[in-house]
């Protein structure tokens, strides 16, 4: 029997995070796969980042995840997305050489210290007084440790669907965890339908380009990590946009029976921010077309992934559909797009370090906690992995509120308001976008990072020496003041901008005004740029940032109002019955969970704080 301090099943995106973390704390850790040649593998698009997603993969920088420099290792085109808008909302979004970053995944583990990694199927968790200790694979091997991650993706009880034809798989081509998902139910978790689905793959040299749009890689020098030299790819793989059309819509309309999405096989919820493409048909009739982004695989692949029409229909279907759109009437189809519908945990039955709150030292991460995304995954993966080795240790736990991160946002999400779909994380639902910016996460985050023992000391070292040079140049901004007879007063009228009075303003005062950029204040030159873009920012928002400060400030404070572990809800008189039901089933550790728990009145607050404070 082989002994390790964690076992982590599955190596996706969760998977990997997870054990690489585990492995760089210094616990012995094995990585159980059931295809070693499947490690860090990208089922559905090639591609990283995108709102709300760029920011969950650039704080996973931030704390030492590496998901940021696998992609900048293999990615075959970048662009910034939303630069018409303002600075929390503009995102990285890269597409990647799906082999290449397999590959790398797969070197960067097999070479990390304290990492062992073994191919082979858990069938079934070792439990001993409701504390886990161990798995035992499908070949025999039994694995004790004293943490276990599940990280298992769309693997339990996985079944591949298009149009009436229907077959157990965890993905296209591999076998679904079967054994495995009845082990979890024997132990008391409740297992839920999902579904998500992949469009078809075309082969590059069947298209016709002239007449589409064309996006290029972009021509300004970047990178998803802090630590990566940015750089201008090779704009030689550019993405192309085409539509469908009427004559698609209606081929869709009059084919509705054969597609899995509507002829009855498919019981799981899809997701509603990344419908299949028959979905976007049924629930916007009035809508005449809808993109279709025409994503390169790699360099050394001919395949082009075709985002934004995602199908369940028969293969015969998905090929009048594809040759419908423009561009695509000669494509030839080398993989049918398909749904697959799996089985999830309820994440309410989750701590926020992702612990199972019944069973000691089990953590779940990933899809099979309800989200969909690599992005999703990989921050789970991650948080599981540090509070793994945390727990082992008898060290505090490693959690993150809503007002430190979108991770913090993602995993509040999951274990105090539950899901009903797939969980795709959105700007929208963080509160506190403004504060969370996908530039300023290693301002936000590398403290804690490195302090866990993540973040080496010269990564950290580098944004100690960023945020001094910030700091040194925010000061001399605020103390700096200038009055009417500066020569910045005619700079600022030739911008259109207000003259100063007789008190004068201080130049961090001045740039807060719209048209005014921090090079028409002061000398520049000798500044880095991302030093200049954070002040710029910092200046722009200001008001809105303290307000948010403020709030953020208020949200700590209710969460380090601790709520006992083994508070009985069902016994506090003072609260409504369905108070005292829906924090019974959330369990929320802190006073600022219980708030945010759906369902529970303002009054059912107020005396649980009365009850907390006696």
């Amino acid at each position: 029997m082989a002994t390790y301090d964690i076992v982590v099943v599955g190596a996706g995106h969760a998977g990997c995070e997870a054990a690489l973390a585990a492995s760089r704390l210094g616990a012995s850790t094995a990585l159980l796969t059931i295809n070693l040649d499947e490690i860090g593998k990208m089922p559905c698009n090639p591609a990283i980042g995108g709102p709300g997603k760029s920011q969950l993969v650039r704080e996973i920088d931030a704390l030492g995840g590496e998901m940021a420099r696998v992609t900048d290792a293999s990615m075959i085109h970048i662009r910034m997305l939303n630069t018409s808008k303002g600075a929390a909302m503009q995102v990285r979004r890269a597409q990647a050489d799906r082999g290449l970053y397999k590959r790398t995944w797969k070197l960067l583990l097999e070479n990390a210290s304290h990492l062992s990694i073994i191919e082979g199927m858990v069938d079934r968790l070792i439990v001993r007084d409701r504390r886990v200790t161990g798995v035992y694979l499908r070949e025999g091997l039994e694995i004790s440790a004293r943490a276990v991650i599940v990280a298992v993706g769309t693997f339990l009880n996985g079944r591949v669907l298009l149009g009436d034809v229907a077959y157990a798989a965890g993905r296209a081509g591999e076998p679904p965890s079967v054994a495995f998902a009845q082990s979890l139910q024997d132990l008391g978790f409740p297992l839920i339908r999902l579904k998500t689905g992949t469009p078809p793959r075309v082969h590059r040299d069947t298209l016709d380009v002239s007449h589409l749009e064309r996006q290029d890689t972009s021509e300004q020098p970047l990178a998803f990590s802090f630590w990566s030299q940015p750089r201008i790819l090779p704009n030689n793989l550019p993405v192309y946009v085409s539509h469908t059309n009427e004559a698609t819509h209606r081929i869709i309309t009059e084919s509705l029976k054969e597609s899995s999405n509507y002829n009855g096989l498919i019981a799981g919820e899809g997701p509603r921010h990344c419908p299949s493409l028959e979905t976007k048909i049924v629930k916007f009739p009035g809508r005449t077309s809808h993109k279709v982004f025409l994503e390169p695989e790699g360099t050394d692949s001919t395949e082009v992934y075709l985002q934004g029409i995602y199908t369940a229909f028969s293969p015969e279907v998905q090929q009048r559909i594809v040759h419908s759109i423009p561009g695509l009437e000669a494509a030839h189809i080398e993989r049918y797009g398909y749904n697959i519908e799996y089985d999830f945990i309820d994440p309410l039955h989750l701590s926020p370090t992702l612990e199972a709150q019944s069973i000691g030292g089990l953590y779940f991460a990933g899809q099979i906690n309800g989200t969909t995304g690599y992005e999703e995954a990989a921050a789970q993966g991650l948080l599981a992995g540090i509070n793994a080795v945390r727990k082992i240790r008898d060290e505090n736990p490693f959690v993150l509120s809503r007002g430190d991160s979108f991770i913090g946002v993602l995993v509040d999400d999951l274990v105090t308001k539950g899901i009903t779909e797939p969980y795709r994380m959105l700007p929208s639902r963080a509160e506190y976008r403004i504060t969370l910016r996908e530039g300023n996460a290693v301002l936000r985050l590398s403290q804690m990072g490195h302090q866990i023992g993540l973040l080496s000391e010269s990564r950290y070292e580098k944004v100690v020496r960023y945020k001094e040079r910030l700091d040194q140049l925010l000061s001399e901004l605020h103390d700096t003041r200038v009055g009417p007879g500066d020569p910045i007063n005619a700079q600022l009228i030739e911008r259109g901008s207000t003259p100063l009075s007789n008190n004068g303003a201080s130049l961090f005062e001045l740039l807060r005004r719209p048209h005014i950029q921090l090079a028409d204040l002061m000398s520049v030159d000798a500044l880095p740029e991302d030093v200049i873009e954070e002040a710029q920012i910092q200046g722009k928002y200001a008001g809105y940032l303290m307000q948010q400060n403020r709030e953020i400030q208020r949200l700590r404070r209710l969460e380090h109002l601790i709520i006992p572990d083994d508070m009985d809800f069902r016994c506090l008189d003072n609260l409504s019955i369905e108070g005292r039901d829906l924090l019974a089933r959330v369990k929320p550790h802190t006073f600022g969970q219980a708030s945010r728990v759906p369902g529970v009145s303002q009054a059912d607050l107020s005396m649980l704080a009365i009850h907390l404070r006696r």
